[in-house]
């Protein structure tokens, strides 16, 4: 399934952005992008910090937690994409959050691994 969503991806963001649509604006896509790049995956450490805390995890597990914690740092879901578009409302609105999304996420995850991996390494 996994080229399949690939296709699905490519072919909502075949035309890259396009404009920014006086309905969503740069401000919305700006802090949309921020909140799902930045700000949940910080919710997530605590999460799942709390959730370790509470004792809900196999105890040292350290795979476990990285995957949860990567769960948090992904970009919104392609098939989120697929369903705006199947629905026929907000397709281009959802086909340029997730390019903005998918092009930000190369550097926010690449930060969040790295700091993932600090914190699992002192545990």
């Amino acid at each position: 399934m996994v080229p399949c969503i690939m296709l699905v991806l490519g072919g909502s963001l075949s035309g890259g952005p396009g404009r920014l649509n006086s309905e969503l604006g740069l401000k919305t896509t700006v802090g949309i992008c921020f909140a799902r790049l930045l700000v949940i995956p910080l919710i997530g450490i605590g999460v799942v910090q709390g959730a370790e805390y509470l004792g809900y995890f196999p105890a040292g597990d350290q795979m476990f937690k990285f995957v949860l914690l990567m769960h948090y740092a992904m970009p919104t879901a392609i098939l989120c994409g697929a369903m705006a578009n199947l629905r026929g409302y907000g397709e281009s609105e959802a086909a340029a959050l997730l390019f903005w999304q998918h092009i930000l996420a190369v550097f926010s995850i690449a930060l969040y691994i790295a700091i993932y991996l600090n914190l699992l390494s002192y545990v």
